[in-house]
Parts: C-alpha cells; structure tokens; sequence
C-alpha cells in the first residue's frame, strides 16, 4: 500500500509474532493486513486512513485453531439433537469472542445413532456462513478403537474396523 492510498484501519503500537519492536498495520477495507513496518520507520497518522487504533503494545495475532473440543458453555457434543443446536451459534461465538478462528467438535466415543445424530446437527449448522470461529471438520473419537487400548472409552461403544463399517 503506498502513501495516500485510502485504508480502512492504521493499527499503532502493535506487538506482532515474529516481528521484533512494536508495529504499524494497514488494514485495507477487505479486512485484509497489507502492510506491517516497525514503529521506529512510520509516521503515524501519514496514511488516510478511515480509522487509527492504538493497542498501546497489545499483541495482535491471527486467531487460534482448536483441534479437540468436547463441548462448551454446558453442551457436550455427544448429546446434540436439533432442540439444543442453537447452543452451537453461542459456542462459535464463544470461541471466536477468545480468540478461536477455527475447531472441531469432539464426539467421544458413543452409540452409532450419537454420533449420526450430532453430525446431522453439525452438518445443518455449517450450512449456513457466519461471523464466528468456523467448525473446520469433526474430531471422532471412537467407535472404532482397539479393546485393549481404549483407556476410558466405554467398551460397549467399541466397534471393530470393517469394511462394511
């Protein structure tokens, strides 16, 4: 982005992962970082910009990536039936309120019509687009474990690994 060109954001005083000293970001209107520059090589305020936001040393990441969650805000997995999907709206946004861009739901080992239920209620769910942590796949974490291996999986979940499974 060159000087005078209109950005929708200057963020000043930045802490940035993997940049040393503090960081001047510009944002275009897409939302999109176009530029980062040390502090110490900026004048602030000479780009004609919508807005400037000092985060006075804050850091500023992209968000987090969870590969495991078993269930949030009271709501195991699991136990996901169309009554109590609009309590997913609320646990994307949880997530994406702390910092969680993207996660997969866990679905602990359970019966066979659990585990299709709750796909069924995540698959509606991700359908639709929203302004909140995104469900990036499902973690599954059964039935087809080995017996004697299954730590606290319940055994009568367990399946054997078929071909017609």
């Amino acid at each position: 982005m060159t000087q005078g060109t209109q950005s929708a954001l200057e963020i000043i005083n930045a802490r940035v992962p993997g940049y040393k000293d503090l960081q001047m970001l510009l944002v275009n209107q897409e939302g999109i970082i176009e530029q980062i520059s040390p502090m110490s090589k900026v004048g602030v305020g000479t780009h004609s910009c919508a807005s400037l936001l000092n985060v006075a040393g804050d850091w500023i990441s992209l968000g987090g990536v969870d590969l495991q969650i078993n269930g949030a805000l009271g709501l195991a997995f699991p136990d996901l039936r169309s009554e109590n999907a609009y309590l997913l709206e609320k646990i994307t946004q949880y997530l994406w309120d702390v910092g969680v861009d993207g996660f997969l739901p866990t679905l602990v080992t359970t019966s066979i019509e659990n585990i299709q239920r709750s796909l069924a209620v995540i698959a509606n769910f991700t359908e639709k687009e929203r302004s909140c942590a995104k469900i990036l796949g499902v973690h599954l974490e059964g039935p087809f474990l080995n017996f004697q291996k299954r730590g606290a999986h319940p055994a009568e979940y367990l399946l054997p690994l078929t071909i017609d499974e």
